[in-house]
């Protein structure tokens, strides 16, 4: 039998010092579940977070056990999964009675489905795959935690007949109704902030996580983003990452944002951290950029191969990419995305890209094609042959990288982000402008 209390415990794992990552950035999706759990105002609730980075799963397990929770969440992205798994597995046989639940990106019964993390599969008796801010308030509420009194409640992933199964779909969150970590006061000081207008993304590239755009008007308010704005100013944080598809990729989100920005003036002498897809970008985005303290602005390119970006399900038109680039550098730091190890690329063709966006005069940022659960591993062809990494997701070979092409493509980008002064982490290479 699984316990019936409500001593909760959120654990999360950002990546260790890393030359080519920002400082340290709060686990945001962690954050709201605990927001929404307190905000029920259930009784007997106790709750303790633990956002790690660089202790051992085994301190942290040991811990935590200290703690004695009944119900034990972990947010699962690429990189914690691996830390999770041996903290889950050593809770789990500290007292099997426990509540073992997984939520993030990376926890998905596809992932689990990996070898290195059986001992997970076994021992995770729920996975929350969507929006865990109305989904896991009802699991902590609940009383009887049996796989059949679990299975009636919304937007969960149970175990039956020894496959994982979903119930009735969780009710999409409005985002106006969301609890606020910030205002909650349980977001420590220091790093960097994390600002979420809107969710889902208009464009469906396969290599890509964002998930389909919901209703467009369901944004944060300008009132609602004046008051994380507030918020965040009590905490002195000097700089704001907008957890958006894109700045311009919601009408209304961006209205709310500039209307707040305008009304509280805490971008005027502050960073902003944003993604910009070229072709939506107008005069009135630019002259927003032009009142922020030091605008960071991300342009995520892929490639420069119209067949490439097709076969990724990617659209984009360079053809407009100078124009706007210039108009960019004019008044924002920019750095341009592509990405090696792209299913129906080839080494040629990405060195053609790669030299393009480097000519451009931007920051650039290259990323070794990672096979993400709910993109490449769900949706890739079998012609795509795809093999990577079952830990790392690293893609190490697939439709037009034969061999051991993609090792030595990244070897060849170390070496060059080295001798250009940029730097290289797990997953990405960091070029400064040419």
């Amino acid at each position: 039998m699984k316990r019936t209390c409500r001593r909760v415990a959120l654990l999360a794992w950002y990546p260790a010092d890393n030359p080519a990552l920002p400082p340290f950035i709060p686990n945001m999706g962690m954050y709201m579940v605990a927001a929404a759990v307190q905000a029920a105002g259930l009784d007997g609730l106790e709750l303790r977070i633990w956002d790690e980075r660089e202790r051992g799963p085994e301190a942290v397990a040991a811990e935590v056990a200290a703690y004695d929770p009944d119900i034990v969440a972990g947010s699962a992205f690429l990189w914690s999964l691996p830390q999770l798994a041996q903290v889950m597995t050593l809770l789990a046989q500290d007292d099997p009675s426990r509540l073992i639940v997984m939520g993030g990106p990376s926890a998905r019964p596809n992932m689990l489905g990996h070898a290195p993390f059986s001992a997970l599969d076994a021992v995770c008796d729920v996975l929350v795959e969507g929006e865990g801010e109305s989904v896991f308030p009802a699991l902590v509420a609940a009383t009887d935690r049996s796989a059949a009194a679990l299975a009636r409640l919304r937007g969960l992933t149970l175990r039956r007949d020894g496959v994982w199964r979903q119930s009735a779909p969780g009710a999409r969150a409005v985002m106006d109704d969301l609890a606020s970590p910030y205002r909650q006061g349980l977001i420590p000081a220091g790093g960097i902030g994390l600002l979420e207008t809107y969710r889902g993304c208009p464009f469906t590239c396969s290599f890509c996580e964002w998930g389909v755009m919901e209703a467009p008007r369901n944004v944060l308010s300008a009132d609602r983003i004046a008051g994380e704005f507030d918020a965040m100013a009590r905490l002195g944080l000097g700089a704001v990452l907008l957890a958006d598809a894109g700045l311009n990729l919601n009408a209304s989100g961006f209205a709310a944002v500039r209307d707040a920005a305008a009304a509280t003036g805490f971008l005027k002498d502050r960073a902003l951290i944003a993604e910009v897809y070229p072709r939506n970008l107008t005069e009135d985005h630019l002259r927003f950029l032009e009142g922020v303290g030091a605008p960071h602005i991300g342009i995520g390119l892929q490639s420069f191969d119209d067949a490439v970006l097709r076969h990724v399900e990617r659209k984009f038109d360079p053809a407009r990419l100078g124009g706007l680039l210039g108009a960019l550098r004019s008044i924002a730091s920019v750095t341009t995305e592509i990405i090696m190890g792209l299913p129906g690329d080839t080494p040629e063709r990405f060195l053609t890209s790669f030299e393009r966006a480097r000519a451009l005069g931007t920051g650039l940022r290259v990323y070794h094609c990672a096979v993400l659960p709910s993109a490449l591993m769900a949706r890739a062809p079998a012609s795509d042959e795809m093999v990577y990494d079952p830990v790392s997701l690293k893609m190490h070979s697939c439709r037009g990288w034969p061999g051991d092409s993609i090792d030595r493509m990244a070897q060849r980008l170390t070496d060059e982000a080295a001798a250009a002064g940029g730097a290289s982490g797990d997953y990405f290479w960091v070029f400064p402008p040419a």
